[in-house]
């Protein structure tokens, strides 16, 4: 969407905004490690259970004691149908596996603005001019800081294979990033100028351009 108006008599201004709306990928939720012991690790898909009467947590310590934190399962159990709840994806497969690709990132909505203004004069006849530009980009964000930010998965492995117990049902761990059981899918990107794509904060440019028209 653009804009040009004449304010100041043959030096025009111009305003121009661009809309983007996606999603910044999808994903599968697997098990860490091998469950099905195809020698092949990070690939099985999990089962999402009806209740926690259907899950099989075994404890979890996580740290190094004295300072360490033991997990039960019946936290984990907890943890993990609170998780399940949450997320937008997995409650609506209880009962069932979860689909190959099928879970997909929150879409982001960002918008880019330039603002350019043009200053000319003659000399010796000639037309000359300068075009002074400033371009904002995700000025989304500029405005919220929440808007125009891209999100990413926690993890796409919530569940960690641990084998198997004395009836031979497979058990597992809750995945702890950072220490603390899992409670939510997603998190905003934190991402650096080497990826402007997703770069999640608003960036202001300024440039100045001499036009000589022969």
């Amino acid at each position: 969407m653009a804009y040009t108006h004449d304010f100041f008599g043959g030096s025009p201004t111009s305003v121009s905004v661009y809309f983007d709306g996606r999603s910044a990928g999808n994903g599968s939720y697997v098990f860490s490690g091998d469950m099905n012991g195809d020698g092949a690790f990070g690939n099985d898909l999990i089962y999402v259970p009806r209740n926690t009467s259907e899950m099989n947590f075994v404890s979890d310590t996580v740290g190094k004691c004295p300072a360490c934190t033991v997990y039960t399962p019946a936290q984990q159990a907890a943890a993990w149908d609170a998780f399940i709840n949450q997320d937008p994806y997995l409650r609506t497969r209880r009962g069932a596996y979860a689909e190959r690709n099928a879970v997909f990132l929150p879409m982001v909505y960002r918008a880019d603005m330039s603002i350019s203004q043009d200053v000319g004069r003659s000399i010796g006849g000639r037309p000359n001019r300068l075009q002074i530009r400033l371009d904002i980009l995700n000025v989304t964000n500029l405005l919220d800081h929440n808007w125009g930010v891209s999100q990413d998965f926690v993890t796409l492995q919530p569940l960690i294979s641990t084998g198997v117990d004395a009836n031979g049902a497979p058990t597992y761990k809750l995945a702890t990033p950072g220490g603390q059981l899992i409670t939510h899918s997603f998190q905003k990107v934190v991402a650096t100028a080497q990826q402007p794509a997703i770069l999640g904060v608003w960036r202001m440019q300024l440039g100045v351009r001499y036009m000589l028209d022969w």
